[in-house]
């Protein structure tokens, strides 16, 4: 059996490590560029989003039942939120319930 070599962090050196997207099929939810001394997370650079895609434009040419299914795919992990925000949004501006 080999054995274990352990080698311990002593500088104060640091470390830029690229944390997200956290999954494959999600680009673009979340990215975090961390700066790390050692163990610790001395800096976070938080990229929120690519996936707006002109939904913009298409939330001003669609129905109102046509874009929810757009909005959702603005956050492959939590698509129903999307939908829920723009709905409720849709009917405070309007003042109506559905």
């Amino acid at each position: 059996m080999p054995d274990v070599v352990e080698i311990g962090y002593g500088g104060s050196e640091r470390l830029v490590m690229n944390m997200g997207p956290q999954h494959p099929s999600a680009h673009g939810v979340f990215r975090a560029i961390l700066t790390l001394e050692g163990e610790t997370v001395v800096a976070v650079d938080a990229v929120i989003g690519y996936l707006h895609r002109c939904h913009e434009k298409l939330g001003e040419t669609l129905t109102y039942v046509q874009y929810p299914t757009i909005a959702s795919k603005t956050d492959y992990v939590a698509a129903m939120t999307s939908e829920l925000a723009y709905v409720l949004a849709v009917e405070k501006l309007g003042k109506f319930d559905v």
